[in-house]
Order: structure tokens, then sequence, then C-alpha cells
């Protein structure tokens, strides 16, 4: 019997704890959660971190905007961030969503493990987009991942049709661990999910 990777796990996690963020939070004050980590990989589709550095909360993704391009957060030079939360559209459409960031960055939308935007890579400031049809006032869950390295110019912005996505449209928050609670999370995917079985029968 070979052992569960790493990666496996970590994908349990998530969507256990996207799970739970549809159950116990509102749209009341609703922030996007930042963790962010001393170390990264990025292989092409996703992004996998290490050494746990600190975590906060944001309003909004305009780290590249708001910052001249000079997002370090916690001093770092090389660094990765993974940003957690849920969008809401005011009505059913079809939505352009940009990632632009400078190094790489993965957008992810409803637990899939394909990213709706690739933006990977090492590179400058850079802009990709994709549309698809969204129902208003429904939360979709996101998981973005940016990685800057070499220093020098550093962020990352998410945009509506264009536009930086405004703090109204990130409803939810998601449940972020503590920096030491991330190997924690990781083992107990499996009891977050067995906490949302218990609480739908209720």
């Amino acid at each position: 019997m070979s052992r569960p990777s790493i990666k496996s796990s970590a994908a349990l996690t998530t969507a256990a704890i996207a799970a739970v963020t549809l159950l116990l939070t509102t749209s009341a004050n609703a922030q996007v959660n930042v963790a962010v980590f001393s170390g990264y990989n990025d292989n092409g589709s996703d992004i996998t971190f290490s050494g746990p550095v600190s975590s906060f909360t944001s309003p909004d993704i305009a780290f590249a905007t708001n910052t001249g391009y000079n997002w370090h957060p916690f001093s770092l030079g090389t660094f990765g961030a993974e940003m957690t939360g849920c969008l809401s559209f005011p009505t059913d459409g079809v939505y352009t969503l940009n990632l632009g960031s400078d190094d790489g960055s993965y957008l992810f939308l409803n637990g899939s493990s394909t990213a709706f935007i690739n933006n990977g890579g090492g590179h400058g400031p850079n802009l990709v987009s994709n549309s698809a049809f969204f129902a208003g006032g429904a939360p979709v869950p996101f998981r973005l991942v940016f990685f800057e390295d070499f220093g020098g110019p550093s962020g990352v912005d998410l945009l509506v049709n264009g536009s930086l996505a405004p703090a109204s449209v990130f409803v939810c928050d998601t449940i972020v661990p503590e920096p030491g609670e991330w190997a924690f999370a990781a083992v107990a995917g499996t009891s977050l999910l067995g906490l949302i079985a218990r609480r739908r029968k209720y």
C-alpha cells in the first residue's frame, strides 16, 4: 500500500475548507484571506508552498496596483502567497476575470484542480484573462496562488471586466489556519468533512 501524497492531503483539506466556508460564514465584513510562505514550487499548473510565515486579511486583491508592483509582505524578497475566499456577481451573466502579476499566479474556482487562469512562470507584469457565465448571487469559492522570485517588482491583482475587483465581490471568508496549524490542517481534512456532515443533519 502506497503512502498518500502530501498534495492529495492538501487537496482534501482545501475541499473541506471550501465546504466549511459555505456553511459557517456570511457576507458581512467579508475579506480575502492571505497566507504568506517563504518557499514555493511552481510546477506549471499550480504552486505548492513551504515555510509558512504568517497570514492576514485584505478587502480585495490589488497587491500590484496598491503598492506600485512593490509588494513584499513581511519584507520578503522571495515568497509565495495563497489567497482564498468567495466571489459573487450581482446578476447572471458572462464575466471576464483578469489576473495580473509579477511573477507567476494561478486562479482556481469551485475547488477545481485546473486553473481558470494560468499566469504562471517567472515574468514581468503580465495580464491573462478568461471568461465564463456566473449565476448572480451564487458564492464561487476561489483559490489564488502567487509567487515572487529574484526580488524586484512584485504584486498580483484580480480584476473583473478589466477593473480591479471591488470589495463587494468578495462575499465570504475562507477559514485559514494560523501558520503553526498548517500541518494539523492537512491531517484534519477528514475531520472537517465529518463536521460538515453532522452540521447538515440539524
